[in-house]
């Protein structure tokens, strides 16, 4: 919408147009469009126009179809963990910990986050130091 307008305003100044100045013809304006609308539409499989993530993919497809794997497993028991917790939960907002189906996803996704851990351990991952609230973190998020 902004370069359909040619109005973009700045954020701490907003009466500033900052798109006032670029030069921005009807053709370079025509052209940005059409790329933001194609990156738009391709969603994550933009990833693939990245070179070196598209040649890792293609030269070593198990590690990532394993990943992608135990990303799914993880984001399933982290649905059930969430179902669980409120099943879990009484009228004053407290948790029952001791509760048997609750303490086996939470050691589930556990032991997942320890696999993949250990395994971009042994492929060389370059900043490695397992944290796995950070791990879950970047895997879901």
């Amino acid at each position: 919408m902004a370069i359909e307008k040619k109005q973009l305003r700045f954020y701490m100044i907003p009466e500033r147009n900052l798109m006032e100045a670029c030069g921005l013809d009807d053709a370079l304006q025509q052209k940005w469009v059409a790329d933001i609308t194609n990156v738009m539409e391709e969603g994550p499989w933009l990833i693939l126009r990245l070179e070196k993530i598209r040649k890792a993919i293609v030269a070593s497809p198990e590690p990532m179809l394993w990943l992608s794997k135990q990303r799914m497993k993880l984001e399933m028991l982290y649905m059930v963990l969430a179902n669980r917790v409120f099943q879990c939960t009484d009228e004053n907002l407290e948790l029952n910990d001791s509760d048997c189906a609750l303490k086996e996803i939470r050691r589930r996704i556990m032991e997942i986050l320890k696999d993949v851990g250990q395994r971009m351990h042994q492929e060389g991952s370059p900043v490695f130091q397992f944290d796995p609230f950070d791990l879950l973190k970047r895997l879901l998020m």
